[in-house]
């Protein structure tokens, strides 16, 4: 217990100490601590060009420069910066554990080994293959568009994982000796990695190829082949074409002019390329293309194509590769009776000595940097150009200066010279420092070479050869007095970027981006929880589409004829197909054709043919179903026509109770008065006072009766009647009929007083003021058959409002005809 407590500070010191030895990384690269993340970059960069090793060969400027690394690799992961910021330490996991590992050996304290996740084997996930966020931010993730890599996100907690221990073993093996990336994550430290690989649970294992991330599905049963197969499948099918015939071979050989690649061909045994091809093919791609034959194919064209590239060995694996002279065989070949003892390092270097063409175009960064790499002084390396134009009349003179480089290659052999072409117009701004300090005038018997050499990434030492390039032997003279330093670089420029020709398109970035979002989403979507949704949602709809259908089939015909018609049923009523969905007979802005004033062929207006299946005739048949078993709340609006006047009435009738088609508590009809003029005189005489009421006379309501025998029925034309069955009232539009006296014009359901007894009064007992008004409104308009409903609109909105007097009867009569 005492050395325990005594070993304890001890460690703790040595961890301090340790930090202490780097130094405060904020003032390695002379920065405050509030310094930006731009800050930082800047500062490392301008710090780093000053103590590189090749520029200072003292060794203080070694030290000096990996203290600046390790100061900008602490700052510029903002996890391990905000533990300097609060603690004061790098968070040196792997110093720590160790002085940890011999803390605990002293002490005799070996751990939890064997219980759940403590008893891992330090060896599988050892810190080679251990993966910080920065690793991935700023080397994985550049480094996944030539070499693939797979990661194994684990726990010290983790049950799984522990049983996982066996298979990871194993897919290291496989993978690593063919060039496959493999990486692990300890996700108990590495949570904001874990975070940005959008990783959410343990044991889990993605691919990580061209920067995006592709998850695995991690379940009891899966396998080492099994991962090495997933590994295998997550490598785009772009890198490796398949060819089966002749013809194809010579299309896809050909293709170096544009392309500025050289093309490998791979013969093998097997129906599918092997994973080694595929990384193969991946590594060196910005220089190579590979196309795979299977011998295995039995077919009469891959039996053609093999004899014309002369391979006679079925069961051996054959690789070709063809350069940018034309009419020639290959470059060069290898032939491997198994496919097992073609490793990987030999595999690379027969692309490697072979991977450039006799003349490449400076097309790219990675070609610029290939062919004419940063280099000191001893020894230099010197890059000559031919800048040509891309139109197709400078071919012959790239072909005439790639046979003189064919041709010169032993001359310049070991001379550290490369010779390539450019196209000045899609490079310009990378040839304009060239450009600007070219001082000669432009030769008619030559073309102009530049050789420069880059003795810096940015920074450049050149000289223009001006009219150089004959295609005699003076060239050679020319070159070779700047080789040997007889004529000086003595022009210096900046260089920029070159620009990709074969960068990727829109379409194509849209396209793949639209497929890995897809990729995703299946990902997601096709795991168990989300069948379990999936399948309960599908079964819901199944259920509801089964219901519908056997609902739509089991409906009656004569159910389907019984509907109402609706708004957008009324150009099949009035057979017009110019009346469509938008028509309304109360929209101002619905145009009338002229001379039609909305009536069809027939006389009919568009409203009565809407509303003719609504408006039923009022008789005895009728009388049941119209008044007497209307439900509550329900009411019949009954226009009173004659036979002579029916239709006009009608269609104006229509036209102006069509808003109320779809009201549910209206009814319509029409009564004929001629043969129902008693059942009408009798309705009226339901509201005259009965005896024992007062009235303002004895004979009053005698002088009613006989005014109502002698009722005209021409003068009832153009009534309309709105009967309530339930309640046992009615209410009465007429142009002549005035409410004379409007106490209570809120009606309710009980029996109504005297005094609205003494309101029901004609005109015969009204007022002074009342009769003024009754006479000056008749002698103010002439009722006529045309005019008779025009103020029908204004009482129907009081009636809708409730402000229209109701008269109460004891019972409905019942001699209709």
């Amino acid at each position: 217990m005492i050395l325990l407590r005594i070993g304890a500070p001890l460690l703790l010191l040595a961890v301090v100490a340790q930090c202490a030895e780097k130094g405060d990384p904020y003032e390695v690269l002379g920065i405050s601590r509030r310094a930006s993340p731009k800050e930082i970059k800047s500062a490392y960069k301008n710090l780093a060009k000053e103590w590189h090793p090749d520029k200072r060969k003292d060794d203080a400027a070694s030290t000096r420069f990996m203290e600046i690394a390790e100061a900008y690799e602490v700052l510029s992961d903002p996890v391990r910066k905000e533990r300097y910021d609060r603690f004061g330490t790098f968070d040196d996991v792997k110093h720590f554990e160790d002085n940890a590992e011999r803390a605990r050996s002293f002490y005799g304290f070996n751990g939890f080994h064997g219980f759940g996740g403590f008893g891992f084997d330090e060896n599988v996930f050892e810190y080679k293959y251990r993966m910080s966020y920065q690793q991935y931010q700023f080397k994985i993730l550049e480094q996944s568009n030539t070499k693939p890599y797979i990661v194994y996100i684990y726990s010290n907690y983790c049950q799984m994982c522990y049983r996982f221990h066996p298979q990871w073993k194993q897919v290291i093996a496989d993978l690593e000796p063919l060039g496959y990336g493999v990486a692990t994550v300890n996700g108990n430290r590495e949570q904001n990695l874990m975070e940005k690989m959008r990783i959410s649970h343990v044991p889990a294992l993605v691919a990580i190829v061209e920067g995006r991330i592709i998850p695995m599905r991690v379940d009891n049963s899966f396998s080492d082949r099994s991962i090495v197969a997933f590994a295998q499948k997550v490598i785009p099918s772009y890198f490796m074409t398949k060819i089966n015939s002749g013809i194809m071979l010579t299309r896809f050989v050909e293709q170096w002019k544009s392309t500025n690649k050289i093309s490998v061909i791979i013969l093998g045994a097997a129906v599918n390329p092997r994973i080694r091809y595929l990384l193969a093919a991946m590594k060196h791609s910005h220089f190579a293309r590979f196309a795979y034959v299977s011998l295995a194919e039995q077919s009469e064209d891959v039996r053609i194509l093999r004899e014309s590239v002369d391979i006679k060995c079925v069961q051996c694996e054959n690789i070709l590769i063809y350069g940018d002279m034309e009419h020639e065989d290959a470059v060069d070949r290898l032939s491997i009776s198994e496919a097992k003892k073609l490793t990987m390092e030999a595999l690379d270097e027969f692309i490697e000595r072979n991977k450039m063409l006799t003349l490449p175009r400076i097309s790219s960064q990675v070609m610029l940097d290939e062919v004419c790499p940063v280099s000191s002084r001893s020894p230099r390396h010197l890059c000559v150009l031919l800048p040509v134009t891309s139109h197709s009349s400078e071919a012959e003179h790239v072909d005439a200066f790639r046979r003189y480089v064919k041709d010169t290659q032993t001359m310049w052999k070991g001379k550290n010279v490369r010779f390539a072409y450019i196209y000045v117009d899609r490079q310009k701004d990378w040839m304009k420092p060239f450009a600007e300090k070219r001082k000669g005038e432009l030769k008619n018997e030559g073309r102009d070479l530049l050789v420069f050499w880059r003795l810096e990434y940015k920074k450049a030492r050149f000289a223009w050869l001006e009219g150089a390039w004959t295609g005699n032997k003076e060239t050679d003279d020319v070159i070779m007095n700047v080789v040997e330093q007889k004529k000086r670089l003595d022009e210096t420029c900046t260089v920029g970027n070159i620009n990709d020709e074969f960068g990727l398109s829109v379409f194509t970035k849209v396209s793949r981006a639209f497929w890995r979002m897809w990729e995703v989403v299946w990902f997601h979507v096709s795991n168990e929880e989300t069948y379990m949704f999936l399948s309960a949602v599908g079964t819901l709809f199944m259920i509801m589409s089964i219901g519908w259908i056997f609902s739509y089939f089991s409906e009656k015909p004569s159910d389907i004829k019984k509907r109402k018609p609706k708004a957008n049923d009324v150009a099949d009523l009035t057979g017009d197909p110019t009346t469509g969905n938008d028509w309304h007979p109360d929209d101002p802005n619905t145009k009338k054709k002229e001379g039609d004033n909305g009536k069809q062929s027939n006389g009919k207006s568009k409203w009565a043919v809407a509303m003719k299946p609504l408006i039923h005739e009022l008789r005895a048949e009728t009388y049941f179903g119209m008044i007497r078993l209307l439900k509550p709340g329900c009411r019949s609006m009954i226009l009173l026509v004659d036979e002579e006047n029916k239709e006009s009435l009608i269609n104006k009738f229509s036209q102006y109770v069509y808003p109320l088609r779809n009201n549910k508590t209206f009814s319509f009809g029409f009564l004929i008065v001629p043969k129902n003029l008693d059942w009408f005189r009798k309705l009226l005489e339901h509201t005259l006072p009965t005896d024992g009421k007062p009235t303002p006379e004895p004979d009053a309501s005698q002088s009613m009766y006989k005014r109502l025998k002698l009722i005209n029925h021409r003068h009832t034309i153009g009534t309309v009647l709105t009967l309530c069955g339930w309640k046992l009232y009615f209410s009465i539009y007429h142009p002549k009929h005035v409410e004379l006296s409007r106490r209570n014009f809120i009606d309710t359901d009980e029996d109504p007083s005297s005094d609205d007894e003494a309101s029901y009064r004609s005109d015969e007992f009204a007022s002074m003021g009342e009769k003024k008004k009754l006479h000056r409104s008749s002698s103010q308009r002439g009722v006529n058959m045309e005019n008779v409903l025009d103020g029908f609109p204004n009482w129907m909105d009081r009636l809708l409002e409730g402000s229209i007097r109701r008269y109460y009867i004891p019972e409905w009569p019942d001699n209709l005809k």
